[in-house]
């Protein structure tokens, strides 16, 4: 009887798993997909988002009328999470009307997104830790997918910087295949398309949500694979998205390779956090910055200045640890779930 329940678990899990994948492409095909069409509501990446998005609220809602597989914060936190992404599209879909296009990704509507589906995110991974309290997490269970989801979320605002400048170098190239009224929205300076967020935020901000996940990763999870796997298997994703989007002619984005250096330098360095944050940081930004001044691949712009906070980020980031509890473990055994 106690397997069919961890079956049954582990199957609700799943579901949620395939969920936040439909979620994720759609988010992915929608960034690439703005930068060669104008905004429309019935997308195809928004119809795919929104599948994933009904897929969740099905097992949200199987959970309120039965609960079985999490504990009340946490199937009110993905509630909450679901409210506030509601009330992000009609606030998106008005935005758009008054201002335009939005290429930024850094719009106030949608950051209710990012914090909406953070919130549906962060809520179904509790509710899978404290389900499978007396298992040590693994990366080879779902704790990694639930930690990649989650930097996807966290790192989809810097796919402006990330698919603009790999569609800017083919525009003064001559081979942009953007669509015609988004080649009129170049010609003005005014337009949204150029985002106005300062180029230096989008590296200073990798760097610190990744440092910080990573740390609370290890923190709660006591395994320092999970964030390293979870990165890889974000950035794997993040290349067959990209050689999708290559195959079919759709714009293509620069795919931030150099952020697997942060976890790893936790993984090799576990006695001394401060100094795996300021290697990590810095070998991230060191070759993040080589790869820019070779040309090796064309990547988001950024200068050698931005060093320094990133320095200043790895060395401060660990001090979480002095203020975050770890969740108590019940462990009996090693299986992965």
């Amino acid at each position: 009887m106690r397997e069919r329940g961890e079956m049954l678990s582990l199957k609700y899990y799943r579901l949620w798993v395939l969920a936040f994948l439909l979620k994720f492409i759609g988010s992915a095909w929608d960034a690439s997909y703005h930068f060669r069409y104008l905004f429309e509501e019935y997308s195809i990446p928004h119809i795919v988002n929104t599948i994933g998005f009904i897929l969740g609220a099905f097992l949200l809602l199987q959970e309120w009328r039965s609960p079985h597989f999490m504990d009340r914060f946490s199937r009110n936190l993905i509630t909450i999470g679901y409210v506030l992404f509601l009330i992000g599209i009609p606030l998106d879909f008005t935005y758009h009307i008054a201002y335009g296009i939005d290429l930024t990704t850094w719009s106030p509507t949608h950051f209710i997104y990012y914090i909406g589906t953070s919130m549906m995110i962060i809520g179904v991974w509790r509710g899978y830790f404290i389900h499978t309290r007396e298992i040590q997490p693994s990366w080879k269970s779902l704790h990694t997918w639930f930690a990649m989801y989650l930097l996807e979320c966290l790192m989809f605002p810097n796919m402006q910087q990330e698919n603009g400048a790999i569609s800017y170098d083919q525009y003064i190239h001559g081979r942009s295949i953007a669509s015609k009224e988004i080649l009129e929205l170049i010609s003005d300076p005014a337009s949204q398309i150029f985002g106005g967020i300062p180029e230096w935020v989008y590296p200073i901000y990798s760097i610190l949500m990744v440092a910080l996940l990573t740390i609370l990763i290890i923190r709660f999870c006591r395994d320092y694979t999970i964030p390293v796997m979870a990165t890889a298997l974000y950035i794997l994703f993040r290349f067959v998205g990209k050689a999708i989007f290559y195959s079919v002619g759709y714009p293509t984005s620069y795919v931030p390779i150099t952020l697997l250096f942060i976890p790893l330098s936790f993984l090799l360095i576990r006695k001394y956090s401060r100094l795996a944050g300021v290697v990590g940081s810095i070998a991230y930004f060191i070759a993040l910055y080589l790869i820019h001044i070779s040309g090796i691949l064309i990547t988001p712009p950024l200068e050698l200045w931005e060093l320094v906070p990133v320095a200043v980020i790895g060395v401060l980031v660990p001090s979480i640890n002095l203020w975050v509890k770890p969740y108590p473990l019940q462990k009996t055994e090693k299986k992965v779930v």
